[in-house]
């Protein structure tokens, strides 16, 4: 943990964290270990209310650069470790119903301050095991689908909420090889309604590197002015310099459809 934290700490760089599913399989639990998140410089981690499943479920305000007002909202949520009930699903465990509620009930509460923002406010979440969603076949997707989508065999439709209330995109770990982003359309009309990303795979403590796949990380840059969000993927080695499919995910706070996000 110091050793991540150590060159964003030199650079005053600031940082939250969320756990994934082997996180507390060591010696310390998730409470200690966020405990530890709490207390380092320029940790904005925090363990959440305990009245709710899990541990980190919380979320930050990014302040606009010339206003008091909150131009970004990063959402954090704890999808846990394993199915609690392997009989029946088999796998990977779930965002809890008390979660879904707790997401709702604040971003309820955020509504009215943010809408004294002047521009267009956007809402981004973080979980680690991808939603159900990621794995649909009619998504569009931009990137590596290497490996299946693990995520929960129970769907308890988490994204539904994060499309109620205006989150535009999500972003998962957990599959080392996949670095897609897939984007979730209405039913009814076909428009686009979510963009869901991977982060790509950039620990040397799992699996990885296989199919040419060669380590990376997802970068997001906001720009708070034109309501925009643009993603791409950053190589370990090789064209460390390319921006790997860069694409435009959200402009003037709408989901952007693929073929505009290419056409950008």
């Amino acid at each position: 943990m110091f050793k991540i934290i150590d060159p964003l700490a030199e650079r005053k760089i600031p940082y939250a964290a969320i756990f994934g599913n082997h996180d507390d399989e060591g010696t310390l639990s998730r409470k200690a270990q966020m405990s530890l998140y709490e207390s380092l410089p320029y940790s904005l981690s925090e363990a959440g209310t305990t009245e709710i499943d899990g541990v980190g479920n919380y979320f930050v305000e990014v302040q606009a650069h010339s206003s008091k007002h909150s131009a970004l909202t990063l959402y954090f949520l704890d999808t846990h470790s394993y199915s609690p009930d392997e009989a029946h699903y088999r796998g990977y465990d779930w965002l809890k119903p008390n979660q879904i509620n707790w997401f709702k009930n604040t971003a309820e509460t955020l509504k009215e301050p943010h809408s004294h923002y002047t521009h267009k406010h956007l809402n981004m979440a973080f979980i680690h095991i991808p939603l159900p969603e990621y794995a649909d076949p009619n998504n569009d997707r931009v990137g590596n689908f290497t490996e299946p989508a693990t995520s929960p065999a129970f769907n308890t439709h988490f994204k539904d909420a994060l499309v109620e209330y205006d989150v535009k995109f999500v972003s998962c770990g957990h599959d080392h090889v996949n670095d897609f982003c897939a984007l979730s359309k209405d039913a009814a009309t076909g428009d686009p309604e979510l963009w869901m990303c991977y982060a790509g795979g950039s620990g040397f403590g799992g699996y990885g590197g296989y199919n040419k796949y060669h380590r990376r990380l997802r970068v997001f840059e906001v720009d708070t002015n034109q309501a925009r969000i643009s993603t791409w993927k950053r190589l370990e080695y090789g064209d460390i310099g390319k921006r790997l499919d860069e694409q435009i995910i959200v402009d003037a706070g709408r989901v952007v459809p693929l073929q505009s996000a290419n056409e950008e």
